[in-house]
C-alpha cells in the first residue's frame, strides 16, 4: 500500500465528535510492578506530544488523539475499541507545547500499531476525528503500518509522537538525536522509578515506512 493511498483512509473523516474508550492491558510502570513482573515483562518507554498544530495541511488546526498497539499478530477483533498499549489521555481543551513522557509494563513480543485518532478542524464548529483502525493498519494480518520490540526484563525506548502536516493530519515518530539527550531521558524515567535499571535500556525505535525514519544511536 503506498503512503498517498494510506493517508486517504486515514483521511475519510466523518465530521462528528467521537468519543474513545479505554480497554488497555498494558499498565503505566510503578516501583510496585517493576519490583514484581520487570524480569519477566518488559518496559516501554516513549513521549507524546497532545497540542493542537495550527495550519495543519489545509485545515485550521489537527491534534493527535489516540495512539494503540497490540500484541502482533493481533487476537483483538478489528472493531474492538482497545488495544494492548493504549494511549488515549490527550486534553480536550488546555494542551500544552511539550512531550509528555510515558513508561508501561507490558507482555513481551512484538507489538504493531494498531489504532490511530487525530482529530482535526476546519473551524470551531467544524470539528471531527479520523480514525485508521485494524481494517488499516493491521490490513490483510499485516502490520506495515509500524512495529516495536519488547523482551523479558528489557527497558526500551520506541520514540517520540507528535502529529504530522507533510500530506494531510497524520502520524511522526521523531527521536532522541544524541547519547546525552538519551541518558538525561532516561535519569528523568528512573527519578520517577527509582528502581527501574536504566544501564540496560536499549534505543530501539518504532520501525515504520509511513510515520519515521530509521534512525541508530551511535
Amino acid at each position: 500500500m503506498s503512503l498517498k493511498h494510506l493517508f486517504r483512509l486515514i483521511s475519510a473523516i466523518s465530521f462528528s465528535l467521537t468519543s474513545i474508550g479505554t480497554m488497555a492491558q498494558s499498565l503505566p510502570l510503578t516501583s510496585e510492578n517493576y519490583m514484581q513482573d520487570g524480569a519477566k515483562k518488559g518496559v516501554v518507554l516513549l513521549s507524546v506530544r497532545w497540542d493542537r498544530k495550527w495550519k495543519c495541511a489545509g485545515f485550521e488546526n489537527a491534534q493527535l488523539r489516540l495512539l494503540g498497539f497490540d500484541l502482533f499478530p493481533s487476537t483483538r477483533p478489528v472493531d474492538d475499541e482497545g488495544a494492548d498499549l493504549l494511549l488515549d489521555d490527550a486534553p480536550l481543551l488546555l494542551t500544552k507545547p511539550r512531550f509528555d513522557d510515558y513508561a508501561f509494563l507490558v507482555e513481551p513480543g512484538q507489538y504493531a500499531l494498531s489504532k490511530l485518532h487525530i482529530k482535526v478542524a476546519r473551524s470551531v464548529r467544524d470539528v471531527g476525528i479520523a480514525k485508521a483502525g485494524r481494517e488499516v493498519l493491521l490490513k490483510e494480518g499485516s502490520a506495515f503500518a509500524g512495529t516495536f520490540n519488547v523482551g523479558a526484563g528489557e527497558v526500551v525506548y520506541i520514540g517520540h509522537f507528535y502529529i504530522d502536516c507533510a500530506e494531510e493530519p497524520g502520524l511522526w515518530r521523531y527521536y532522541l538525536k544524541d547519547r546525552e539527550s538519551f541518558n538525561e531521558y532516561l535519569a528523568d524515567q528512573k527519578k520517577k522509578v527509582p528502581e527501574l535499571d536504566t544501564s540496560k535500556a536499549s534505543f530501539r525505535l518504532f520501525k515504520s515506512s509511513f510515520f519515521g525514519k530509521d534512525f541508530e544511536l551511535r
